[in-house]
């Protein structure tokens, strides 16, 4: 599945694009540090992706700002949400678009990509 990435920490960002590359039926075509050029990347490739993973606290513009300009597009383009902020904390505009799933930062690994798959309709064949 052709997953585009967007986090401004860089630091997760790489350490994010490894875990995806390493996960079986996962690859990163994409990658973005600003919620700006993210929107404009995904919109111009949409049809190429299967997922976009989207920190919500971006420098520029935040994730369900990027979500809502995504949507306008590609509105069955899947998005998750990272974050290191708890799920209750999101801010109130952050689900006016459907996402498929929360994650917390802490806790993504291969595990996770693969508890998305049922979500978007696919079968975990590892």
């Amino acid at each position: 599945m052709a997953v585009f990435l967007v986090d401004d920490q860089i630091p997760f960002l790489r350490a994010a694009a490894a875990v995806i590359g390493a996960t079986d039926g996962f690859r990163v075509v994409g990658c973005a540090t600003s919620g700006v050029h993210a929107a404009e990347q995904i919109i111009e490739r949409g049809g190429e992706l299967g997922l976009v993973l989207l920190d919500v606290h971006l420098g520029d513009l935040d994730g369900p700002a990027v979500r809502a300009r995504i949507a306008r597009t590609w509105p069955g383009l899947p998005v998750a949400y990272l974050s290191t902020i708890d799920e209750a904390d999101l801010p109130d505009d952050a689900w006016d678009f459907p996402v498929v799933e929360f994650f917390s930062k802490t806790s993504f690994g291969p595990e996770t990509l693969h508890g998305l798959l049922p979500k978007l309709g696919r079968r975990d064949e590892r």
